[in-house]
């Protein structure tokens, strides 16, 4: 999550810089009159949507630092599998091996890895499963836009605010376990 916690400025600026690219090149109706409502700005609807849930408050349990140490070591070997993959790919890349549909394989295999790696945390407290629930629908979410961009003729996705959604559960899920973190005594 600490590769995360670094990355969501560039995230967001990416993704709004995006919307903004789509909804400027979309034509506007021929038939729109002066009466129309004017409507919000996209790129502050874009960051309205990827404003994170208010962090929630938990009673602490004797297994806090039990289930912070999982979700912690979770981060952990998601971001080295992610890493690992990324070289394949590049290696598979320079020897001319690599095409398209390897790429789309191994991107979906690494999303399913995570939510396995998800559904096999023993996480005994509320507040680890809440966690766990936000970064599992994320991941859900990844993996179904990510085959919607891949079936799209133009390689655009149909339903952007499904992409800032899951995006927003994830940020929601860091923010919450950061915040665990702070007010967690250490064991």
């Amino acid at each position: 999550m600490n590769m995360l916690k670094t990355a969501k400025p560039l995230l967001i600026t990416s993704f709004v810089c995006s919307v903004l690219l789509i909804t400027a090149c979309t034509p506007k109706s021929e038939h729109s009159t002066t009466n129309d409502k004017p409507s919000k700005d996209a790129s502050q609807d874009v960051i309205d949507q990827l404003k994170t849930q208010r962090i929630k408050k938990f009673p602490s349990t004797p297994d806090d630092a039990h289930d912070i140490a999982l979700l912690t070591e979770y981060d952990q070997k998601f971001n080295q599998m992610s890493e690992e993959i990324e070289a394949d790919l590049r290696k598979m890349a320079k020897d001319g091996n690599l095409t398209e549909e390897i790429t789309h394989q191994r991107k979906r295999d690494q999303i399913n890895s995570s939510l396995n790696m998800l559904k096999d945390l023993d996480l005994k407290t509320e507040q680890g499963r809440y966690i766990q629930g936000l970064l599992y629908q994320y991941w859900e979410n990844q993996i179904k836009v990510y085959d919607e961009k891949k079936a799209s003729p133009d390689g655009e996705l149909k339903t952007p605010s499904d992409a800032v959604k899951g995006m927003r559960d994830m940020f929601t899920a860091n923010d919450q376990l950061e915040y665990w973190k702070t007010v967690t005594p250490k064991s």
